[in-house]
């Protein structure tokens, strides 16, 4: 890609068709199944340190270190950093999740999730339609934990058979796009 063509993805905004925003949808609740996000414990920066992915404040940086890593982000936002690169001595691949670590704890909970969508979707570069299923799976994210925190969603469903949710979620998907192709 061009860097015009790059410029001009950058200005544009990208709306998800409704088949990847369902695809978005289950990926949230099949990583919070897996990892039982309803238990008392959950803790959802764990969870993503448990994928090898390191989780750092931006207090924790120098500003002219922050304002470097800026360029090699995958995400567009100065909220969050998104940085995927190899080791200088082993080669291996490091991830790392940077945050402004002066919002609101459910400020910093989207931050994080945006950025870790960045990881879990595999984008490679900085664009309009990597920044759209970022924040999709921030918002449903947050949104889920948050519920839980609330009324206990999910340790309701679980207690009651926890496939329940999951396969009400892809009935109702189904019928939706059934719908949508009439």
């Amino acid at each position: 890609m061009t860097e015009e063509q790059n410029t001009e993805d950058e200005n544009l905004q990208y709306i998800l068709p409704s088949w990847r925003l369902n695809e978005i949808i289950m990926a949230v609740v099949n990583l919070f199944s897996e990892e039982e996000y309803y238990k008392e414990d959950f803790d959802y920066k764990k969870m993503i340190s448990d994928k090898g992915i390191v989780i750092k404040k931006y207090s924790s940086f120098k500003k002219e270190n922050l304002m470097t890593l800026y360029d090699t982000s995958l995400s567009l936002w100065k909220e969050g950093l998104c940085l995927v690169f190899p080791d200088a001595v082993s080669g291996k691949i490091c991830r790392m999740i940077a945050y402004n670590d002066k919002k609101s704890a459910a400020e910093i909970m989207q931050i994080i999730f945006h950025e870790y969508a960045h990881m879990l979707f595999r984008h490679t570069q900085q664009s309009a339609h990597g920044e759209a299923e970022a924040n999709c799976f921030a918002i449903i994210a947050t949104f889920i934990l948050l519920l839980e925190k609330q009324f206990h969603i999910g340790r309701i469903i679980a207690q009651g058979g926890g496939q329940m949710l999951k396969q009400g979620l892809l009935n109702q998907i189904k019928s939706m796009e059934d719908k949508n192709e009439k």
